[in-house]
């Protein structure tokens, strides 16, 4: 038997082999894992949790096409608020997937169709 321990905030902190009298009992191979988040009668009851990802400015920039990037600089002479977003994205120590510069900054980037909403999600979420 696998249980699921949980925190005050639903969210798994372990999973364990064995039972405890406050665990999650967990049915045959369903899915769970730490940081998973646990919805009461949802269907699925765990949902993996988002994942985070960091980048160097450099690493950052790379994720985009040789493409989108010339477009984007390209963009940038007569935009200021691309102009913003590429000057902040090259000064970055580090460039966080979740943080809402970087989502409003491609957001911009999607409104302005330099980049699709699918190619923003590949962007931040790791997928290229």
């Amino acid at each position: 038997m696998r249980q699921a321990i949980i925190n005050e905030n639903n969210i798994v902190t372990n999973v364990i082999a064995g039972s405890l009298p406050y665990g999650l009992n967990l049915n045959e191979g369903e899915f769970c894992e730490i940081g998973a988040t646990y919805v009461p009668n949802g269907n699925p009851r765990f949902l993996r949790a988002p994942r985070v990802y960091t980048w160097t400015s450099y690493e950052f920039l790379n994720r985009f096409t040789p493409q989108e990037r010339r477009v984007i600089w390209n963009r940038a002479k007569s935009n200021d608020d691309i102009a913003d977003f590429l000057m902040l994205a090259q000064a970055a120590n580090e460039v966080i997937s979740d943080d809402p510069n970087t989502i409003a900054g491609l957001n911009m980037l999607v409104s302005l169709n330099i980049i699709s909403n699918q190619r923003k999600n590949d962007i931040l979420n790791g997928d290229l």
